[in-house]
């Protein structure tokens, strides 16, 4: 019984192995627009720095979602190959507007309806 925990255990631990060689990696638009962002967010211009940010967090989860457990440290050698117009390019035609159309979806959901009624204004109790 023990040489069948011992033997289940270590396919356990192969097959783990295995699934984090084989470890896909996330939609390549996406890690350059998480590569683009990041250089976004060291921007000395303040809204460019928080559109980076946010542009970091959206491309995060987008890679997170897809590859779960992906190892971020992967994008090192990436970082190392971009050129900057490329990245300037990717940015305007595809980063920036992807963001910025769930961004508007994200509004658009939480917006309150535009037939809702104000709500009316809150009366204090009478005291005499």
């Amino acid at each position: 019984m023990r040489l069948l925990t011992v033997l289940l255990s270590a396919a356990a631990v192969l097959a783990t192995a295995q699934a984090a060689a084989a470890q896909p990696a996330p939609p390549a638009d996406d890690a350059v627009c998480l590569l683009d962002m990041v250089a976004l967010s060291n921007s000395s211009n303040p809204e460019a720095q928080r559109a980076g940010q946010e542009g970091v967090l959206f491309f995060v989860g987008r890679i997170s979602a897809h590859t779960p457990g992906f190892d971020f440290s992967r994008l090192k050698t990436m970082a190392a190959t971009m050129n900057a117009q490329a990245a300037q390019a990717a940015l305007q035609q595809t980063c920036g507007p992807l963001l910025q159309n769930y961004m508007q979806k994200l509004d658009a959901a939480l917006s309150p309806p535009a037939s809702a009624p104000a709500p009316a204004p809150a009366t204090p109790p009478n005291v005499h």
